[in-house]
């Protein structure tokens, strides 16, 4: 019985050691666990940092050197597509779906055969070598020889007779009015403009690349031959106007411009105002000294024969309608929207993206139903699906946000507040398929004049800038047409309205020959 309860003893001994030794090593995973949760802890702050970091680079990019779209650029493409599901996918929660990879195509080889040569040679082999050969084929290549910029000279005799005391003097051939008294042909013409306000170059760069010419001009003699074709695009600008007024619906928006002020020896900032026709793609600009407030645009729209207006957020486009008394329905523009929450990341980052999606869900069934090419009715059916609970879900998302305790002005707080204050005038988009969820259109047009302001830098007086708004009215109008503006220009100056003939003739929109 004594050894039996000394080797019980024994192996409670044991078991004791045992429980200890077990005990010890939870104590060890304990603080394995705890180490390992400081860490992860450690890891996700060094994430949001850098996240944070990378953030305030892409933003501080942004803002030196542009975006070239008002998508968000550090959102990835899975972000943007995050949840979309095609259409019918309603639920925030969904998961991604992967953007499909495009199959590579090959570019399509150019076709030069409109092309006519100027001249060809011919290559033969030699006389020796030729003997006894036998004719096989013609090897065709083609060479594109640069010829610089230069002015040719063109002399025009007219034979002066006196008939019972009165001259009798031949006119010259069609030019416009102020091209009569000049040495200024209808393509030099063109040429100045298009190359001032189509390429962006300004006078001094026009000179140094047409110093290779025998005729040198004088810097103002140049700005005295753009004076006279700015003035010889009269009758077309009004035409452009009246017609841009009458569709049913006009993007506008305004940019800076910069005028000389002689009597403060200083440039003052000016604007200039864009209004674009999505249905006749053509657009004009407009100015009355530089100003920014809504007396310029309500004079515009006093002849606006259509009944949306779609626009940035400019408090100047939100009572038009009832400040010249016309029934003017305004769209706001959902890309304005989607930068400030972009903008606002730096602040708070989840909340921001939180709205991000809900924007890129938009954007994302827009983008189907533009590449399935839906018709306006069908374009409305699945607005009024789809479109309408996304925004329905997008308010109540920033009614939330906004009623949060802990809400704050800061960049989201402005951005939620800017989107509250338009977020109803979107349901707008299922009455009409036509209209669009953003004012790029606008946008884009204002780029051609933010380049050249930044290479000629300002205009010399108030007439400057009205000559100014004229000719990019021609060029952004025959970009968006699909013309080429130097083409089209010289056609303008060389074939002048005949009797029974007006501009609207003359209108890119209407013009029957190719002038790509």
């Amino acid at each position: 019985m004594k050894r039996t309860e000394n080797s019980n003893q024994d192996l409670l001994d044991m078991i004791a050691a045992l429980l200890k030794q077990i005990e010890g090593k939870d104590e060890m995973i304990s603080v394995i666990l705890e180490q390992n949760n400081e860490l992860q802890h450690t890891i996700s702050n060094l994430e949001s940092t850098v996240a944070k970091l990378n953030d305030q680079i892409a933003t501080m990019q942004r803002s030196l050197y542009g975006v070239k779209s008002e998508k968000s650029q550090n959102i990835k493409k899975d972000d943007n597509n995050k949840g979309n599901g095609g259409v019918g996918c309603n639920n925030l929660s969904d998961e991604k779906v992967p953007a499909k990879q495009k199959s590579y195509k090959s570019p399509a080889r150019r076709d030069y055969d409109s092309i006519k040569p100027t001249k060809t040679i011919t290559i033969k082999p030699s006389e020796e070598e030729m003997k006894g050969a036998r004719f096989v084929k013609k090897l065709i290549s083609y060479h594109f020889n640069f010829v610089p910029a230069h002015i040719e000279k063109e002399e025009i005799v007219r034979y002066v007779y006196e008939k019972d005391g009165h001259l009798i003097i031949p006119p010259l051939p069609d030019v416009p009015e102020g091209f009569e008294k000049r040495h200024l042909s209808a393509s030099l013409a063109a040429g100045i403009l298009s190359y001032k306000y189509h390429l962006h170059m300004p006078f001094e760069r026009q000179l140094v690349m047409l110093d290779g010419s025998k005729i040198k001009l004088a810097k103002t003699t140049l700005f005295d031959y753009s004076v006279a074709a700015a003035d010889a695009l009269d009758g077309i600008y009004e035409a452009i106007r009246e017609r841009v007024l009458s569709d049913y619906r006009c993007h506008i928006d305004e940019t800076v411009q910069n005028v000389v002020d002689k009597e403060k020896h200083c440039c003052r900032k000016g604007y200039d105002w864009g209004f674009v026709s999505p249905k006749y793609k053509m657009m004009f600009f407009t100015s009355t000294d530089g100003s920014r407030g809504h007396d310029v645009l309500d004079e515009q729209l006093k002849e606006f024969k259509g009944k949306y207006i779609q626009t940035d957020g400019y408090n100047a486009y939100t009572n038009a309608g009832e400040r010249i008394g016309k029934d003017i329905v305004q769209i706001p523009c959902m890309s304005h929207i989607r930068r400030k929450f972009f903008d606002a990341i730096q602040s708070n980052s989840n909340i921001a993206e939180e709205g991000l999606e809900h924007i890129n869900r938009m954007f994302g069934l827009e983008k189907e139903m533009r590449d399935k090419k839906l018709t306006k009715m069908e374009i409305e059916k699945v607005r009024r699906l789809e479109l309408k609970p996304m925004l329905d879900r997008f308010k109540i998302w920033l009614l939330e946000k906004a009623s949060d305790p802990k809400f704050i002005e800061d960049n989201l707080g402005k951005a939620i507040n800017y989107a509250l204050e338009r977020i109803d005038k979107f349901y707008e988009l299922m009455r009409n398929g036509l209209l669009k969820l953003e004012n790029n259109l606008a946008e884009r047009c204002m780029r051609g004049h933010t380049l050249g302001r930044k290479n000629y830098l300002f205009c010399q007086n108030a007439e400057s800038e009205s000559r100014t708004c004229k000719v990019y009215t021609i060029i952004e109008s025959c970009k968006l047409s699909g013309i080429d503006p130097y083409r089209y220009l010289n056609y303008i100056f060389s074939k002048p309205p005949q009797l029974g003939e007006t501009w609207e003739n003359y209108l890119p929109c209407n013009l029957k020959w190719n002038l790509r």
